[in-house]
């Protein structure tokens, strides 16, 4: 076994340490603000906009981005002992006010910071056990074994967030996370060795201000794309406000980091043509994968699933991401195709994904359907995020790391999502209520379908005992509830249509597009930079 620097008593085992820092890990990638998993049950106790849900989860990951760039200079004053403790104790704090207080604001608030902190976890779990999925410390290598823990845990949340709040309450996911932290607490207590060193707080190095301002811009932009559709976009003051104050923000933070002798975050990455382009496709990785929404609303409105098995189907990705972390391990290992195909062929495992729903999707197909195109989703999301994790770092300057991570957290999983759903969503309801329309002119007694359809609903409410006029009513719900069926239908297939062509585009571009010059693609070594 190879030997870890882990903080632990002389007589505990390297073996008991792992374990250790995987029972710390295990919580915290299962741990948000608010969890979507439970949004239907939330909204109805509370009697909240299914956004405040997004809304909160959305607002951990931009804590997330905000924590990376001072995590080295809170390390440097704070034991791995101590840091993890003060760490999980504030966010067995935090969650229990989220799961006791109803008003969303500060549910949100709370959210951001448990991001915020969870980013202190998580790479000190990445720098504590590192060598043990990579003793060489390449980059893919270990990217290979960590990606799918980290995703996969999201996925076992969601699922096993619904369990809970269907045959529970919703509070119980907090509870469960609760429970598991103090364990970790336990863990930590009896085998991490005890060690003294300077607690120098560096005020002076810790840019607040930056961090203001850059957190501001990113809630801002989330609450944007987020309520845009439920407040009718610049209907709302809000939403004007925060639209003018985050080009101003934005400014102010690129002033800001090119005046400042130590910047919180520095731009070169962004001059780098290999990060821009790893960007952009990571974004287009969420993009499509965000269509997951179109699935969500084909089994609540289409074939009437409860959200368990909803949020259940969430699980299919995981074999997915081990495929995906499978072939990526053995493709920069053997380096024997070029960088390009590779792409492709990410690309093309979301071209077969939405071929399969665009045919497969219908009023009568079954639940288990769509159990391989999930699968699909999750190889393609898998490989693309693992083979662009380690482009945007190959000609990157070390120093450079940190600042790489924050931008590819913010857009990667902060903007980029919050961007995709709003987009689905707001093109999803205009495409239905134009399939209303469209559908609704052929709804007349003229029609003798409907005609027909219209008596057989009139009768049946009759035969039930219901008065006519009050059988008519029934007969025009159920016409009007089988539109509204129609036109969602109508109006997926129409976005997965325009998915599908998008996805094939790309991925027959990418395998002509000369990533690298060379057939060998570089050894990356890891960093302190792991996202």
């Amino acid at each position: 076994m190879v030997k870890l620097n882990l903080p632990l008593r002389p007589w505990v085992p390297q073996w008991l340490g792992i374990v250790t820092m995987f029972v710390v890990m295990f919580p915290i990638i299962m741990l948000n603000g608010t969890y979507t998993g439970s949004m239907l049950e939330v909204s109805s106790t509370l009697g909240i906009l299914s956004e405040d849900i997004t809304m909160g989860y959305y607002a951990a990951a931009a804590g997330m981005a905000v924590a990376y760039p001072i995590i080295p200079k809170i390390r440097a004053i704070a034991t791995p002992k101590t840091m993890l403790l003060t760490d999980l104790i504030l966010q067995i704090f935090l969650s229990y006010i989220c799961a006791q207080v109803g008003n969303m604001d500060i549910t949100i608030i709370c959210s951001f910071f448990i991001g915020f902190l969870k980013a202190f976890i998580m790479l000190e779990f990445i720098i504590q056990v590192r060598p043990f999925f990579s003793p060489k410390n390449v980059r893919s290598e270990f990217y290979a074994y960590f990606y799918p823990i980290v995703f996969s845990g999201g996925q076992i949340s969601m699922a096993l967030t619904a369990q809970l709040a269907y045959y529970y309450q919703w509070q119980y996911m907090y509870y469960f996370t609760i429970l598991l932290m103090l364990i970790a607490i336990i863990f930590i207590l009896l085998f991490f060795r005890y060690a003294k060193r300077p607690m120098r707080i560096p005020y002076k190095e810790i840019d607040g201000r930056s961090m203001f301002i850059i957190a501001a811009a990113l809630l801002f932009s989330i609450y944007i794309f987020t309520y845009g559709k439920t407040l009718d976009w610049f209907s709302s003051p809000k939403i004007r406000i925060y639209t003018i104050a985050i080009p101003i923000l934005i400014y102010l933070f690129v002033h800001r980091q090119r005046t400042q002798e130590k910047p919180y975050v520095s731009l070169k990455p962004l001059h780098h043509h290999k990060s821009i382009i790893g960007y952009t496709f990571m974004v287009l990785v969420m993009f499509f994968s965000a269509s997951s929404s179109l699935i969500t609303n084909y089994l609540n409105s289409i074939i009437r699933v409860d959200s368990v098995h909803a949020n259940s189907l969430s699980l299919m990705l995981i074999p997915g991401f081990i495929v995906g972390a499978i072939i990526c391990f053995w493709w920069f290992r053997w380096q024997r195709w070029r960088f390009r195909y590779l792409i492709s062929g990410g690309m093309f495992c979301y071209v077969i994904y939405l071929v399969i729903l665009y045919f497969g999707i219908t009023p009568y197909s079954t639940y288990e359907m769509l159990y391989f195109p999930v699968f699909l989703r999750g190889l393609g999301m898998m490989t693309l995020f693992i083979a662009f994790g380690v482009y945007v770092v190959e000609d990157l300057d070390p120093k450079l790391m940190l600042s790489n991570a924050f931008f590819l957290i913010s857009l990667r999983s902060v903007l980029a999502p919050a961007i995709s759903a709003s987009f689905f969503s707001n093109l999803l309801y205009y495409l239905q209520i134009k399939g209303m329309n469209t559908l609704s002119e052929h709804m007349t007694l003229t029609n003798p379908l409907a005609s027909s359809r219209y008596a057989q609903a009139i009768n049946s409410a009759l035969a039930q005992g219901h008065g006519y006029d009050e059988a008519s009513q029934l007969a025009a719900n159920n016409f009007y509830s089988t539109l509204q069926q129609q036109s969602l239908l109508l109006g997926i297939k129409t976005v997965i249509g325009y998915l599908l062509i998008a996805a094939l585009v790309i991925a027959v571009v990418s395998a002509f597009i000369p990533f690298h010059k060379t057939l060998k693609v570089a050894v990356v070594k890891t960093g302190d930079d792991m996202v």
